[in-house]
């Protein structure tokens, strides 16, 4: 089995160890985890990167955005291009489980040094869990960043909702974005495991992404909606991509729509012929955009339809009007204030883009502790009590 890793600009020897391990794998997760990093920085804490590979093609953007260091490690092969596909995604995930779950003594000593430190993992992607599993295996104690958000129904969302309790469970520190969220911990009998911070790391993404400039933004109309669809379960189901589709023409028709396009999302649209639906309505459609030039093209917008959690947290941050085109959701963020939960319900959407104005809060961003400053304070000290055992 070979075990060559792939390491950049940052380098590990046996005498030089790190004590704390950043494991990165989705876009979104990055982005959050970023104000992380620059606080370990900010306290000259020793720290390596690790990327698991699922979203690679779309790292070297972030870093490029935030100034941040490329990954030490990236265990899936420097240079692809991360998953797109179901198919890319199993490929993914074993290659990686057959790779580093069965050998823990030589993971332990080619990836920590041989040594124990603490892991931090982010959210509830297949990432996550994968880079827990390496972690523990290897004698890691892990930090759980963003846990205590539950759906309650292991089908809606899956796998993230299966994912989500299996790694709270393994974690030995667990970073509450919220009172709820904490509260779940305590109600999952964790709480002696728990911290609840003063809000998710996304606020503090928001906050540093309102201190730059865009740099790829679309001409835009003087008032727009913008709309961007991507989980499995909505894209996958034919029924339900469909309904969501009626929803966006609806939205169209009372202002004008612009729609971010991830990748799959733009082949199932085109398998379903609902591709071209949306090009005649006369709905712009848009490529990903880099996160600043999003959050300014979120800022401005009358309203938001999305069905992402992480859109969900930043419209409640800017006070945008948002209709989630889910039925269940783990995060609280906007609930009963700018956000609602549509269910895909007729009634409910029209109710939504009828009343836009009663559901616009005033913006939050600036308004809170960091808590990402949080979260590195408690990793300074307990990689600091780590090595010194």
């Amino acid at each position: 089995m070979d075990f060559t890793w792939h390491r950049m600009s940052y380098k590990m020897n046996m005498e030089h160890t790190v004590p704390i391990s950043v494991f990165l794998g989705t876009k979104a997760q990055f982005i959050k985890m970023v104000p992380i990093l620059l606080e370990l920085d900010k306290r000259n804490c020793r720290y390596q990167i690790i990327d698991t590979g699922q979203h690679s093609g779309l790292i070297t953007e972030i870093i490029n955005e935030f100034d941040v260091r490329h990954p030490d490690v990236c265990l899936y092969g420097h240079g692809r291009q991360g998953v797109t596909t179901i198919t890319g995604g199993l490929k993914w995930f074993l290659a990686l489980a057959c790779k580093y779950l069965p050998r823990r003594k030589t993971v332990r000593r080619s990836l920590f040094g041989d040594t124990s430190g603490i892991s931090l993992v982010h959210g509830d992607t297949i990432s996550t869990l994968l880079a827990t599993l390496i972690a523990k295996r290897a004698g890691q104690k892990v930090a759980h960043v963003e846990a205590g958000l539950r759906s309650w129904q292991f089908h809606d969302p899956f796998p993230e909702e299966l994912v989500r309790v299996i790694v709270m469970r393994l974690a030995d520190y667990l970073f509450a974005p919220s009172t709820a969220a904490f509260e779940n911990l305590v109600k999952m009998s964790l709480g002696n495991r728990a911290y609840c911070l003063p809000g998710n790391t996304a606020l503090d993404t928001v906050a540093l992404d309102l201190q730059r400039s865009p740099k790829s933004l679309p001409e835009l109309p003087p008032r727009y909606g913008l709309a961007t669809v991507h989980r499995l379960e909505t894209i996958y189901r034919r029924s339900r991509l469909k309904r969501v589709v009626q929803i966006l023409l609806e939205a169209h028709q009372q202002e004008p729509l612009m729609f971010i396009q991830h990748a799959p999302t733009v082949r199932r649209l085109r398998s379903l012929g609902l591709e071209r639906i949306i090009a005649d309505a006369g709905i712009q459609q848009l490529p990903l955009l880099d996160h600043v030039s999003f959050l300014h093209l979120l800022k401005g917008a009358s309203f938001v339809l999305t069905d992402g959690g992480s859109i969900q947290e930043e419209s409640s941050y800017l006070g945008i009007p948002c209709l989630l085109l889910r039925s269940t959701v783990e995060r609280h963020e906007g609930l009963g204030e700018n956000t609602v939960i549509s269910s895909l319900e007729a009634n409910k959407v029209q109710e939504f883009l009828a009343n836009l104005s009663t559901y616009r809060r005033p913006e939050m961003v600036g308004h809170a502790q960091s808590p990402s400053a949080v979260i590195a304070e408690h990793l300074a000290h307990i990689s600091t009590d780590l090595v010194n055992k």
